[in-house]
């Protein structure tokens, strides 16, 4: 039984080694591929401008008379400075007037539940992750006269409900958008620019001053073969050619790179404006949502419990997996480091030698760079909402996917099946009819954890997200 035993142990090692190795040569290709692909592809010409769409009855917008072959010479957004006061004196004390108790401050300030930190300028999420736990990061914390300036980029194929929060949620706090839509998939099909379409029509007016279309006009060459180099390409097209719309910035400005199923929380955000001695690149952790809020993603199962026989005797409670993504760094670091290639700062990789140098003269001028996480269990940096769409959206997104995430789902016609997919949505399945997800009580869970606060806010506009749907067989898809 001893001998067994470590043969069991040896074999493990020996898997686990292969796996690193393996893991490692994934990464290192990935990271040659991010730093390459955007400066191997030509500029294949423009397709010209589709048919206008229907008149809106909004008297002015500004995608109303938007010429697409024009997209990257006639749009700039100049940006400006906020000017509104967030601090308040108190005594020798700059406090955060949102985060303070303004009564009870006197010589110091007096903190409001949710916010801590000398000036209480700091939200529950970077507290518990962050600054409750490293003391010294925390004294480091000063309070701007002038916030910083967001810029969010954002990649789009047909997310538009998730979209419209965002606009909402971030209202006031960020300053210019890049939104990218492409008229090719990911998979490399053509399809029609849904999101151009919708502002021509006047959706959205009231934020579409704040957005920059960014136009991919051609699916990249060796996506075909590649579709990891086809995801990849987006971002880098994004950082590469949007920024370039941008006038009137600052190396100190943010840049924020999120899918559009990545919903931060407005008070994460704002801090990062707000406040001086945070060291970048910032790591978010997200709350993961799948079909909708009532789904949680679990934990995946450990070795043992793959095991036929074993995993059956191993009774584990079911935790959330958390996801943790590397979403912001300022336009300083992003244009030094990374060469405004976006995919770069997704991907983490400013301690691979390549960039040494480059990293050597951006400190010089500039704190070391050290990354952190913002956002906990159960205090969210904001809430990822993977495949959050209607039956028939979640068809569209399966058969957009890139070539090589395998298993493709997409490429299984059973699987399009819009009862099929409904009956995942129900009962907490996936395409594999595993059940990795963990039901979520709405009334048992408190509001700012469910759910982000607009959504909540609009219940019946999400109702599909908030509520389970009850099996039925007159539910139709």
């Amino acid at each position: 039984m001893r001998k067994l035993k470590m043969k069991f142990i040896m074999l493990k090692s020996a898997s686990d080694t292969r796996r690193k190795l393996l893991k490692l040569l994934i990464w290192t290709q990935v990271f040659f591929w991010s730093v390459s692909l955007f400066n191997i592809e030509q500029n294949p010409s423009q397709i010209s401008s589709p048919s206008p769409s229907s008149v809106s009855s909004r008297d002015d917008y500004k995608f109303q008379d938007f010429n697409l072959s024009e997209w990257d010479t006639h749009q700039r957004i100049v940006l400006t400075d906020d000017t509104r006061s967030y601090f308040v004196s108190v005594g020798n004390a700059s406090c955060y007037k949102k985060g303070t108790n303004l009564e009870r401050s006197i010589a110091d300030c007096v903190c409001l539940r949710g916010y801590y930190g000398r000036h209480c300028g700091i939200p529950r999420s970077a507290w518990e992750s962050h600054f409750r736990h490293h003391p010294s990061d925390e004294a480091k914390l000063t309070p701007r006269s002038i916030p910083r300036r967001v810029i969010h980029g954002i990649q789009v194929n047909h997310e538009f409900d998730l979209l419209e929060a965002r606009l909402h949620m971030l209202d006031g706090l960020v300053d210019a958008y890049l939104l990218l839509e492409s008229n090719y998939s990911a998979y490399g099909s053509p399809k029609p620019l849904r999101f151009l379409e919708r502002f021509k029509d006047g959706w959205m007016s009231e934020f579409q001053d704040k957005i920059l279309y960014v136009f991919l006009s051609y699916f990249p060459k060796a996506g075909e073969t590649n579709g990891w180099y086809a995801d990849s390409y987006l971002r880098v097209f994004l950082g590469k050619s949007g920024l370039n719309l941008l006038e009137r910035t600052r190396d100190d400005d943010i840049f924020l790179l999120l899918d559009a199923d990545e919903l931060p929380t407005p008070e994460s955000i704002l801090f990062l404006k707000l406040f001086d001695g945070w060291s970048e690149p910032v790591k978010f952790a997200f709350r993961w949502s799948v079909f909708g809020f009532f789904w949680l993603k679990a934990e995946d199962p450990g070795v043992l419990e793959t095991l036929p026989l074993i995993g059956k005797l191993i009774q584990r409670e079911r935790k959330e997996k958390v996801l943790y993504l590397y979403v912001a760094c300022t336009l300083g670091m992003l244009s030094a480091v990374y060469d405004n290639n976006a995919v770069l700062l997704r991907k983490n990789v400013w301690t691979h030698t390549m960039l040494r140098g480059k990293v050597n003269n951006y400190t010089k001028t500039h704190q070391k760079i050290k990354s952190w996480t913002l956002g906990t269990s159960p205090h969210y940096a904001g809430h990822h909402c993977s495949w959050c769409y209607t039956p028939q959206d979640i068809q569209l997104k399966m058969s957009s996917a890139q070539r090589h995430d395998k298993p493709r789902w997409g490429d299984y016609p059973e699987k399009l099946d819009l009862f099929y997919i409904q009956g995942l949505v129900e009962s907490g399945s996936w395409f594999d009819d595993t059940k990795p997800f963990i039901f979520v009580d709405r009334e048992e869970t408190e509001p700012d954890i469910y759910a982000p606060e607009y959504i909540l806010q609009h219940d019946e506009r999400y109702h599909y997200l908030l509520d389970l749907p009850n099996p039925s067989l007159d539910n139709q898809p």
